[in-house]
């Protein structure tokens, strides 16, 4: 009963954290999970696996909303989500294939540098200074946007986040405004992590160690449907206390949060 407190409260902050600062929930769902799995005592050897799986079937259900909501307002651009979503697809399975080919140092170190590089971003604000420019300088005709969509698939699929991180830069330096770039986004964040879920689940199938009661693979299933319930709750709220205080200063602050997360994820 206390686990499933500790996801639902997981839930709430990665719900409430996200709608504040307008990214998904990967970034703090994978480190927490990899602190949380430890203190179970879940077998070493697949923690961090278990914690990237886990991320990516929680994001799944919390994408499907986020993408409804930008459908309404508009502010996605189907034409692309499409073409993206061929690559975002196979791109994340073969990243699972290759993140289960890691060892857990090897993982922690990639979700650290993620971690740091995402937080210097929030801190700079390169991608809001990317999208002031009035002119694309990357291409993103229909040969071009599969290729863009698979490694962005395969990124996301081992660092366990839904492509946000990635897909709205791209979508800027396209030519995009800000708020076309997150809602096309969100939209991608729902092939990239079911296709990713799926091969998690499926390549630890055949892994050789124990795994936990409830879950399939490496995704631990009382910890998604927990963590998936209390987030939807609690992310309309995060982002109405996103307008109520100074942008810039929220950025910075949960810049430094990710930054230091990072150095605990490695240190670990």
């Amino acid at each position: 009963m206390i686990e499933i407190f500790i996801y639902l409260s997981l839930g709430a902050c990665t719900g409430l954290l996200a709608g504040m600062f307008g990214i998904g929930g990967g970034s703090i769902l994978v480190p927490s999970l990899i602190f949380i799995f430890y203190g179970m005592g879940f077998e070493g050897s697949i923690i961090v696996l278990m914690a990237i799986g886990t991320s990516l079937a929680s994001i799944f259900f919390s994408a499907i909303s986020s993408a409804l909501s930008h459908h309404n307002k508009r502010s996605v651009e189907w034409s692309l989500v499409m073409p993206l979503s061929v690559g975002m697809i196979v791109g994340a399975v073969i990243g699972a294939g290759y993140a289960a080919t890691l060892s857990n140092e090897n993982l922690k170190w990639i979700i650290t540098i993620f971690l740091i590089v995402i937080g210097i971003e929030m801190i700079s604000g390169l991608t809001q200074a990317l999208a002031k420019k009035d002119k694309g300088f990357i291409s993103l005709s229909k040969f071009m946007v599969p290729g863009h969509g698979s490694w962005i698939g395969f990124l996301s699929s081992i660092i366990g986040i839904g492509g946000g991180s990635f897909t709205t830069p791209l979508m800027i330096a396209g030519g995009y405004n800000i708020r076309q770039g997150i809602g096309t986004a969100a939209a991608c964040g729902v092939p990239i992590a079911a296709a990713g879920a799926i091969g998690y689940m499926y390549y630890g199938q055949t892994v050789e160690v124990n795994l936990p009661s409830g879950a399939v693979g490496y995704v631990f299933w009382p910890a998604v449907i927990s963590i998936s319930l209390a987030s939807i709750f609690t992310a309309k709220l995060g982002a109405n206390i996103s307008h109520s205080i100074s942008e810039k200063a929220l950025k910075v602050s949960f810049g430094i949060f990710l930054i230091l997360v990072g150095i605990l994820v490695v240190a670990n």
